[in-house]
C-alpha cells in the first residue's frame, strides 16, 4: 500500500491502527447521538459546542488536510457528513436546551457560533499553531465537550435523548486517538494535559450516567 493511503513513511502502523479504533468510537458516538435525536427529538451533546465542532470539522475535511492517508481522510469526511445531521437537529430541537425565555435567540446565537469558530480556527490553524492532524485545537475542543456535556447531563439527568452509550464512545474515540497522538508526538504536553483533563471529566460522567440508568434506560 502506498503513502497516498495510509502514511507509514512519517506514522508507525500501531500509530495508525490506535488512530483508526479512536474514529470509529467516533463515528459511533455519532450513530447514537442521531438514534436519540430521532427517537427522542433531542440532541444529546450540548449546544454550546457543536458548532466548534463541526467548524473544526468542516476545516479538516474541506480546508486542510491532515497527513495521515487518505484512508483516514475518508473518516473526517465522515465525522463531518454526520455532523452534518446533528447540526440541522440543533437547528431544529436546540431550543430545548435553553431556558423558555431564551428560545427565541437560541438559532441566531447558534448560527453566529459557527461562523465565529469557523473564523477563529481557520486562523489558529492557519498561523502555523497547529500540528499536522489537527490535534492541538481537537482536543481544546474535546475538553470543552466533555464539561458541557456533564453540565448538560447534571441539569437534566433523566433526559433519555442523552446516550449513555454515546458517552462510553465518545470517551474511548478520544483516548485511543490520545494514545496515538501521545505516541507520536511526546513532546507535546499541551495533548498529554487535555487527555488527562477530559478523561477525568469523562469517568466522572459515567459513573454519574450509570447512577441513571435504572431511571432512563440504556440508550
Amino acid at each position: 500500500m502506498s503513502n497516498y493511503w495510509l502514511n507509514r513513511a512519517t506514522y508507525t502502523l500501531p500509530e495508525l491502527i490506535l488512530f483508526g479504533i479512536g474514529a470509529f468510537f467516533w463515528i459511533l458516538c455519532y450513530v447514537f447521538v442521531i438514534r436519540g435525536i430521532i427517537k427522542y427529538k433531542f440532541v444529546g451533546i450540548s449546544a454550546s459546542v457543536v458548532g466548534a465542532n463541526f467548524a473544526w470539522e468542516f476545516l479538516w475535511a474541506f480546508v486542510f488536510r491532515q497527513d495521515m492517508g487518505e484512508i483516514i481522510q475518508i473518516g473526517y469526511y465522515g465525522w463531518f457528513a454526520l455532523d452534518c445531521f446533528i447540526v440541522f437537529s440543533m437547528f431544529r430541537y436546540g431550543y430545548k436546551q435553553v431556558l423558555p425565555q431564551n428560545q427565541k435567540y437560541f438559532k441566531a446565537f447558534f448560527a453566529y457560533s459557527i461562523l465565529a469558530w469557523l473564523a477563529v480556527l481557520y486562523f489558529y490553524i492557519k498561523d502555523g499553531n497547529e500540528n499536522p492532524i489537527g490535534a492541538n485545537s481537537a482536543y481544546a475542543i474535546q475538553l470543552l465537550i466533555s464539561a458541557s456535556c456533564l453540565g448538560m447531563m447534571l441539569r437534566a439527568p433523566l433526559e433519555k435523548g442523552i446516550s449513555y452509550i454515546a458517552a462510553w464512545s465518545r470517551m474511548l474515540g478520544s483516548l485511543f486517538c490520545g494514545a496515538m497522538i501521545i505516541m507520536h508526538w511526546p513532546q507535546n504536553h499541551w495533548i498529554i494535559a487535555m487527555v488527562v483533563a477530559y478523561l477525568i471529566i469523562d469517568i466522572f460522567y459515567i459513573v454519574l450516567a450509570s447512577k441513571n440508568l435504572k431511571y432512563t434506560g440504556l440508550t
